[in-house]
């Protein structure tokens, strides 16, 4: 039985990436992500998020508890919804 594509073993050559090629794989293509989120001690509205290697940090305005050092989530979501 045909299984999906691993993305891990998707081809990474120019002209053979996935997203070079007008269609995808007739199964699909299989993406585990993982994606974890934590708040900091002492610092309520302040939240790090891990994913793939990468540390995202995101606090809320100084005007509803935080201390508006890094932006805020919901403009983080939009801009990730842009890329």
């Amino acid at each position: 039985m045909e299984k999906p594509l691993r993305w891990n073993d998707a081809p990474t050559e120019p002209g053979e990436r996935i997203t070079d090629k007008p269609e995808l794989p007739r199964k699909g293509v299989l993406m585990e992500l993982r994606a974890d989120t934590k708040t900091v001690e002492n610092e309520p509205m302040l939240k790090v998020g891990e994913s793939a290697g990468w540390t995202i940090y995101s606090d809320e305005s100084e005007r509803i508890g935080g201390t508006g050092k890094y932006s805020p989530p919901m403009p983080m979501l939009a801009t990730a919804i842009g890329f």
